[in-house]
C-alpha cells in the first residue's frame, strides 16, 4: 500500500505542492490529472526520490518513505515526461545499466531483455547506441527499463507522448496484465480518453491538493456527465470560477 499525507513542497516563493494526500491499495492503476503546473510532476518526482517533500510523510507497506530510502526505492521505477539516457550506451548495455541498479542477477537478464525489445517492436536497435534513436524508441527503452525490474509501484509522467499507436496499445495490454499481479501504477497524464480507459481510479489536482477523487463511474454518475472528459472540464472551470 501506498499513502501520502500531507505533502507540501515550495520552490522558492511558489507552493508546486500544498497538502497533497491520497492512499492506493495493490493492483491499482491511479490517474493524476491536472492543468500545466497543478504538481503532478513534482509529486512523481517525490515518489521517485529524486527530490524531497518539505513536510508531510510517505508510506509505503507500512514503512516511512522518503529520498533516501534506498531500499524502498528499488521498490519503485519511474518513467519521467522528459527521460534521460546515455547517448554512448546500447540499449543492451542500458537495460544492464538500469538492472545493476535495482540488483536484477545476471543470471535473469537475457530472457527479460529478449521479451521487451520483442515485445515493444524495437529489436534492432539492442545493440544500437541510443544517440542514434528517435524519440518514440527512447521512449520503448525507458518503459521497457521500467517494466523489467518487475516495480511494486510504476510511475507514468505522460508515457505514451511519442509512442506510435500499435505500440501504445501493447503497452497499455501489458500495463494491465502487471497490475493485476499487485503492482500499483499512478499515471500522470493530460489525456482524458487514456485516462478513461485504463485507470481504476482518478484524482483532480489542482494547486498541488487533490480536489476530487474515485473511481471513473463514481464521478461520472455523481456529476451527471456523459465522460471523463466532461467531467474534468467541468470541475476545473468551476474551481478557476471559484478562484
Amino acid at each position: 500500500m501506498l499513502e501520502l499525507r500531507d505533502i507540501k513542497k515550495k520552490f522558492k516563493q511558489r507552493y508546486a505542492l500544498q497538502g497533497l494526500e491520497f492512499k492506493l491499495n495493490k493492483g491499482e492503476t491511479y490517474g493524476l490529472l491536472g492543468p500545466n503546473g497543478a504538481g503532478k510532476t513534482t509529486t512523481l518526482k517525490i515518489l521517485a526520490g529524486l527530490i524531497s517533500s518539505d513536510s508531510g510523510e510517505i508510506m509505503i507497506d507500512g514503512k516511512p518513505y522518503n529520498w533516501e530510502s534506498t531500499e524502498l526505492k528499488r521498490m519503485i521505477a519511474y518513467v519521467p515526461d522528459e527521460p534521460f539516457l546515455y547517448s554512448k550506451l546500447t540499449g543492451e548495455e542500458h537495460m544492464h545499466f538500469f538492472a545493476d541498479l535495482y540488483g536484477i542477477p545476471a543470471r535473469d537478464r537475457d530472457k527479460k531483455f529478449d521479451y521487451y525489445f520483442k515485445y515493444f517492436e524495437f529489436e534492432s536497435y539492442k545493440k544500437e547506441l541510443v544517440e542514434s534513436y528517435s524519440a518514440g524508441t527512447r521512449q520503448k527503452l525507458v518503459i521497457s527499463q521500467a517494466l523489467m525490474v518487475e516495480p511494486n509501484i510504476i510511475l507514468l509522467d505522460e508515457p505514451l507522448a511519442s509512442i506510435d499507436p500499435l505500440v501504445a496499445r501493447k503497452f497499455k495490454l501489458l500495463l494491465r496484465e502487471t497490475v493485476k499481479t499487485g503492482m500499483i501504477a499512478i499515471f500522470a497524464t493530460h489525456i482524458l480518453s487514456l485516462a478513461q480507459e485504463i485507470c481504476s481510479r482518478i484524482g483532480i489536482i489542482i494547486n498541488g491538493k487533490i480536489i476530487v477523487e474515485g473511481s471513473i463511474e463514481e464521478l461520472i454518475n455523481l456529476s451527471a456527465q456523459e465522460s471523463l472528459e466532461d467531467f474534468y472540464f467541468k470541475t476545473v472551470m468551476k474551481y478557476d470560477q471559484s478562484d
